[in-house]
């Protein structure tokens, strides 16, 4: 499939479209999320967040106008998603501060440690390869790439068994 027949397809419906458009957009998408967020793991992140609700909801979408258009969109949409849950996530440390310097870190302390506890209850509750390439990610550090080496898996697949985990997360939180 030519690069415009990626960005001109209509709808999508196999694996290979997806995995096409995928090796196609990937790169550019990531290096301008980068761009605007300067974090490789935002990047990355959201890159692949863009890719799997693209892949979830390839049935309802229309890409007559174009994949490139629809995907940079999207990576902007949930730029500025990330953006607001930076704001809150830094208000929240600056209440933790000020707080902290009333009484010496009891709150916080314990509002981590419960924190802790339940993300390491949610982990182990996961199935055993999302909780295995939860840890690996998040408490490894080991990129996309290094995961889907490691467990000889598509790229694709380690972004959905994260993005599952994060919803497992949330929930637990």
């Amino acid at each position: 499939m030519s690069n415009s027949s990626i960005n001109r397809k209509s709808t999508w419906g196999s694996h290979q479209d997806f995995e096409e458009a995928y090796t196609h957009y990937q790169k550019p998408l990531s290096n301008f999320i980068f761009a605007l967020t300067r974090s490789k793991t935002a990047a990355e992140d959201i890159t692949h967040d863009v890719f799997i609700s693209v892949w979830e909801h390839r049935a309802a979408l229309d890409f007559n106008q174009g994949i490139r258009g629809y995907l940079f969109t999207a990576a902007k949409n949930l730029i500025m998603r990330y953006f607001r849950q930076q704001k809150v996530a830094n208000r929240y440390h600056q209440y933790g501060l000020q707080q902290s310097e009333l009484t010496p870190g009891s709150d916080e302390r314990l509002f981590a440690l419960e924190a802790e506890a339940l993300i390491r209850e949610a982990a182990h509750k996961m199935p055993r390869v999302r909780g295995k390439v939860f840890k690996l990610h998040y408490h490894d550090g080991l990129t996309y790439d290094l995961i889907a080496g490691k467990l000889n898996m598509n790229k694709a697949t380690i972004a959905n068994h994260l993005s599952q985990a994060k919803s497992d997360i949330r929930k637990a939180l």
